[in-house]
């Protein structure tokens, strides 16, 4: 009587140790390829067994694999084991995984039918495995080889474990098939965004201390061959990172992306004056420039962009001490000593960046509760979802800044100003709807955020620029109250909204505080007194037709 294991894994975890129990138990292993050469390395003995390599022409050997795979019997008041009359070809184990992953240049412009990838039998094993999961120890991942070590050495395997087993087995299949079908239906050939089904193979990494709640619980769930910074959370495993925590890093990060990706180069966008005529509205590339972002609950505390690190980080306002407990601090360059320094006088809870000196990790390690997040991609999945009661909710990313710009007054906003709306823009898609921004010398003064509407949020935006003022100059205050002694008179330069803005007094207030430069969207019943406002006080504006909500 022969004890046949077939292992053939691309997750190597925990392998050898596996492997090295079944032989000296007295197993035979059937294997081929990378697995069959780390074992012959350690020095294990392994039975070649060709349906399992990539390079097999012969379907019939796949077949008749899975038909071993299937007939195998075993029958618990047998001795374990004890393979039936002239069936000495049983397998009892199978030991297989493969590595889900969306890869959506898999279909060429020259269709060239070869779309199975070489390590498609192993799915179409396991399903079939699946079929007699009673009489077979399925194991597809390496944390359950532990428990399937002690069960094989007493010589006592449940049911109960061989169909937890099993379903762990299929929920593989259908993450590795999910993965192949929106490689191919989201390719370029196709563009097919929106499946029938959404699937997408993501994977469970990582438990995460709780949820946004103390009383939820929450993991972290990665898409395969993708990073972003979500791996390199990886590191802080039984550490007390949160719901809160990651969505806040990975919030952040993927805004720093969205502003070095679209101002990097030259930006430009079709543009028609009060009168008619056309021209090209040209921002400067901002090539070299350090974005940097302050954000806690999903919520933009402050943003800015400078030549260097340090400058950058302090024009995000959150040099206050009061606004950094708890904060992510995201910038686009590397974080070095003199930036590091500054950082440590706050109470953030992460920073992210695309890496940090050796002497800003030494600095930065004196508050044991930062965590240091060295991120440089960004995920490529260009869909966005959420959950509701019965469903999913699922949407294109809002990537279009621009589609045309439309100069209601009578002069043109200056390149200064120009520069500053496309900035403010970008920060107006990442934020809360409504939302408005107010921004001077390239720095947030004042934003409010998740407001009920856009009268609401330009209310908001002005009474924070007030309390940034006051803090600015060393008058905390009352957080209900405004300091009369406050100057009014410069508050903010520029004001951008992510919808269409009614005139009210509060905008009023707003361009007496300073603003001289207005961007929304337009299209309210006070659009031309608003305009003939601004034209009066020499504020220029410009509508752009286009929203960009979000919650």
């Amino acid at each position: 009587m022969t004890k046949r294991a077939v292992i053939h894994v691309e997750n190597t975890e925990n392998l050898v140790e596996f492997a090295e129990f079944l032989v000296s138990d007295g197993w035979t292993i059937l294997s081929a390829n990378k697995t069959e050469e780390i074992l012959k390395k350690q020095k294990i003995p392994v039975t070649r067994e060709n349906a399992l390599s990539e390079n097999n022409v012969f379907i019939a050997d796949t077949s008749r694999l899975i038909r071993r795979v299937m007939m195998t019997k075993y029958h618990e008041e047998d001795e374990p084991y004890i393979s039936q009359p002239d069936e000495d070809d049983n397998i009892f184990i199978i030991c297989m995984n493969v590595l889900p992953a969306i890869n959506p240049s898999i279909v060429s412009k020259q269709f060239d039918n070869q779309l199975c990838p070489k390590n498609f039998f192993v799915s179409s094993l396991l399903r079939n495995a699946f079929r007699n999961y009673e009489n077979l120890l399925i194991l597809t991942d390496p944390e359950d080889y532990k428990e399937a070590m002690i069960q094989l050495r007493t010589g006592s395997i449940s049911m109960e474990f061989r169909t937890y087993l099993a379903a762990k087995a299929l929920n593989l299949v259908s993450a590795f098939d999910a993965g192949l079908s929106a490689s191919i239906l989201q390719s370029p050939q196709y563009n097919k965004p929106f499946m029938n089904y959404m699937m997408l193979p993501f994977k469970r990494e990582l438990h995460l201390h709780c949820g946004m709640n103390s009383q939820q619980s929450a993991y972290l769930y990665k898409s395969p061959a993708e990073e972003g910074s979500v791996g390199n959370f990886l590191k802080y495993q039984n550490k007390d990172l949160t719901y809160t925590l990651v969505n806040d890093i990975a919030y952040a990060w993927r805004q720093i992306n969205t502003l070095f990706a679209l101002l990097k180069d030259q930006l430009t966008v079709k543009s028609t004056n009060s009168d008619g005529y056309e021209f090209t509205t040209q921002f400067t590339p901002l090539t070299g420039t350090v974005f940097s972002l302050a954000v806690k609950f999903g919520t933009i505390l402050g943003a800015s962009h400078a030549t260097n690190v340090l400058d950058s980080f302090k024009a995000t306002f959150t040099y206050d001490s009061i606004s950094t407990n708890d904060v992510v601090f995201a910038c686009s360059a590397v974080i070095n000593t003199e930036a590091a320094e500054e950082i440590l006088k706050g109470n953030f809870a992460a920073i992210v960046a695309p890496g940090f000196t050796t002497e800003a990790k030494q600095i930065l390690s004196q508050n044991k509760k930062t965590k240091l997040i060295p991120s440089s991609k960004i995920t490529n999945i260009e869909l966005e979802a959420r959950f509701i009661n019965g469903g999913v909710l699922v949407q294109t990313k809002d990537a279009t800044l621009f589609n045309h710009w439309s100069v209601r007054t009578k002069n043109r906003p200056s390149q200064i100003q120009t520069d500053e709306m496309v900035f403010g823009m970008l920060l107006a898609m990442g934020a809360r709807s409504y939302s408005a921004i107010l921004l001077k010398q390239n720095s947030i003064c004042g934003i409010a955020q998740g407001c009920t509407s856009t009268k609401r949020a330009i209310d908001g935006v002005w009474y924070e620029a007030l309390k940034c003022t006051e803090r600015a100059n060393g008058f905390p205050g009352d957080d209900f109250k405004v300091n009369k002694d406050i100057d009014k008179s410069n508050l903010g330069e520029v004001l951008v909204c992510d919808a269409a803005i009614p005139f009210t007094d509060g905008l009023k207030m707003l361009i007496d505080s300073g603003v001289k430069a207005i961007l929304q969207t337009g299209g309210t019943a006070s659009d031309d007194e608003f305009i003939d406002y601004c034209n009066e006080h020499g504020v220029v504006m410009v509508f752009t037709g286009m929203t960009h909500l979000s919650f």
